[in-house]
């Protein structure tokens, strides 16, 4: 009695089918694709994200932000800078751009994000200091639009505080902010000045709500300080009262994608996808979309400690947002990352892009930090303090990253069994089709905080080498298209995996 032969992978082989076992010249094919697409994958796939060696600026300051302890992994390129009474001293390491490799200078333009707000609670004192506002105003003393509803009732005051009981974003970003996470889009697009008074109109107001941290808020309060002031609009205060006096010429904020600056370097998420952009009228306020240089920020940093600073008083706690954490217009105050004072700071972020400003206003210095991808800048600046590591990336994200590199290699090791024991083709090109999903969702969203494409290249290997097997199983006999039993479930299998495979390849 002879011992069984295995049965072939494909449901639909009959007793009949042929049986044909891995001969040399298939193992030579699956040997070769590991070595093609182990070298694809490292010449051409995802980077890792980290930190290059690329260095500009002052080289021991650099060397300072290298030797951190911890990892600089999920980071791509950083621009820092030392502020003191002897000046102001700047640093950038790794590539900002793929396209043009090299260190961020401190006047590379980077997304600012919610380090606005600071901007905005100085417009907010410098307005209390002229006398078109008063902290305790109600918001539709200046927003007429707002009269009778719960919005215009709340203070100017609460809303740089946080206070105000209104929610964190309004109704149209908020709708936009689930596709802004999943899909990488811009969430603030949609909501014009118009729009965010509309929002309102119709927010509720909760009175018991504490601190919340919110856009909304602070977009308000920024549009009721543009009617106060008579201005144009935010850009236009903004210029006038705080940019154009400090000389500050590279700090612009952008209402539609056309005032993007076309130098900006480019963000990235945390698995090395490039981000959106993000623009919109109405969130201006609030840091929806700004942009600035380390040059810059300095600037503001030094002006604020010196008091040169148009709204300087914002600096000063006018409430509590938590136990130990005050907040000023704006500008917040907490322990000092060393546990010995206190500093009075903000961060900010973007899809692709995120900032820190840590002032210590007893010693006159402070430190800044811009990062064009979504890894925390405020470990950056932690560690720089304290000497505490730096942050790892998230538990989730880790297993996001890995689980889809297992993914897209199972798609692809059982492509590659079903072309080794393939009566038919059908079936093998759906196998393929899944196998080109799952590659593609494993570059968007692999680990390439830890790692480089060789791994999407390892991942490619066994699709690489279900394709050889194929053409060389036709080559000497050819295979029908269409399986003997149950072609009809075959087709649907083909048509949900290309599906997968053209909304991932378009998703991001």
């Amino acid at each position: 009695m002879t011992s069984p032969t295995p049965t072939d992978l494909d449901p639909t082989s009959t007793p009949d089918a042929p049986r044909r076992r891995p001969t040399r010249a298939i193992l030579a094919v699956i040997g070769a694709a590991a070595v093609i697409g182990v070298g694809v994958g490292a010449a051409i796939g995802p980077q890792h994200q980290t930190v290059s060696a690329s260095t500009s600026g002052d080289a021991a300051l650099a060397d300072r932000i290298r030797s951190l302890p911890g990892s600089l992994d999920s980071f791509r390129a950083l621009s820092v800078a030392e502020i003191g009474p002897d000046g102001t001293v700047f640093a950038g390491l790794g590539d900002a751009d793929p396209s043009a490799p090299g260190a961020p200078g401190p006047d590379a333009v980077f997304e600012l994000g919610s380090i606005t707000k600071t901007f905005t609670g100085a417009l907010f004192a410098d307005a209390i200091e002229r006398g078109e506002v008063a902290p305790d105003d109600e918001l539709a003393q200046h927003l007429t639009e707002l009269e009778g509803t719960p919005a215009g009732g709340v203070t100017l005051a609460s809303l740089s505080q946080h206070t105000s009981g209104l929610p964190g974003l309004g109704a149209t970003a908020e709708e936009g902010s689930v596709a802004s996470v999943l899909f990488n889009e811009n969430a603030y697009s949609s909501t014009t000045t118009e729009q965010l008074i509309a929002d309102a109109a119709i927010a509720p107001v909760d009175p018991d709500q504490g601190s919340v941290y919110s856009n909304f808020a602070v977009s308000l309060l920024g549009t009721a300080l543009v009617e106060a002031a008579g201005a144009d609009d935010y850009a236009a205060l903004l210029h006038d009262r705080i940019t154009q006096p400090l000389g500050m010429d590279d700090t612009v904020v952008a209402a539609t994608a056309a005032e993007v600056p076309a130098d900006a370097v480019p963000g990235f998420l945390i698995n090395g996808t490039p981000a959106t952009r993000w623009w919109g009228e109405g969130y201006l306020p609030a840091g929806a979309s700004t942009f600035t240089t380390a040059a810059d920020l300095a600037t503001w940093a030094q002006a604020n400690l010196d008091g040169s600073a148009p709204g300087a008083a914002a600096l000063e706690p006018t409430g509590t947002m938590a136990e130990g954490v005050d907040i000023g217009w704006g500008w917040i105050t907490s322990a000092s990352f060393t546990g010995e004072g206190t500093q009075t700071w903000h961060n900010g972020g973007t899809a692709g892009f995120r900032t820190i400003l840590t002032l210590d206003r007893e010693a006159g210095t402070a430190f800044l930090a811009l990062s064009n991808t979504s890894a925390p800048a405020d470990y950056i600046a932690m560690s720089y303090a304290s000497g505490a590591p730096i942050t790892g990336v998230a538990e989730p994200s880790v297993i996001l990253g890995w689980g889809l590199f297992g993914i897209a290699l199972l798609f692809g090791a059982i492509a590659l069994i079903r072309a080794v024991r393939a009566t038919s083709l059908l079936p093998s090109i759906s196998d393929l089709i899944w196998a080109t999903g799952g590659l593609l969702l494993l570059w968007n969203s692999g680990p390439w905080f830890a790692v480089g494409g060789w791994v999407w290249g390892i991942a490619l290997a066994p699709a690489l080498a279900a394709v050889g097997v194929l053409a060389l199983r036709a080559s000497r006999t050819p295979l029908p298209f269409l399986p003997r039993r149950r072609a009809w479930f075959w087709w649907p299998v083909a048509a949900l995996g290309l599906v997968f495979a053209v909304v991932t390849a378009f998703l991001w």
